[in-house]
């Protein structure tokens, strides 16, 4: 079987993810043509974007490597994103 994979269904091993004080932005690294997910930290909704957002001194992302998103919860206080990482990144 030598069907190739469409690549608007690949999945992705290595992604960034850019943490904006308004919303999380996931990149895939594997590949520079692919959407990013952009997910509201307000409301939970979630939607594909083109490109990242502006930086400014007042709006400055922190960057992290995630390895996939397996989704969010919806609590009293706010929305929880729930990532997969490396522990070597947390501890290092």
């Amino acid at each position: 079987m030598t069907d190739k994979i469409d690549p608007a269904q690949k999945l992705y091993t290595k992604m960034r993810l850019w943490e904006f004080p308004d919303q999380y932005v996931v990149e895939p690294t594997d590949r520079s043509s692919a959407s990013l997910l952009a997910i509201s930290r307000l409301d939970g909704s979630m939607n594909l974007v083109d490109e990242i957002p502006r930086c400014t001194t007042l709006r400055v992302p922190k960057i992290q490597t995630i390895y996939g998103v397996v989704g969010m919860l919806k609590l009293l206080a706010g929305y929880l994103l729930i990532l997969t990482v490396s522990l070597y990144d947390i501890f290092s």
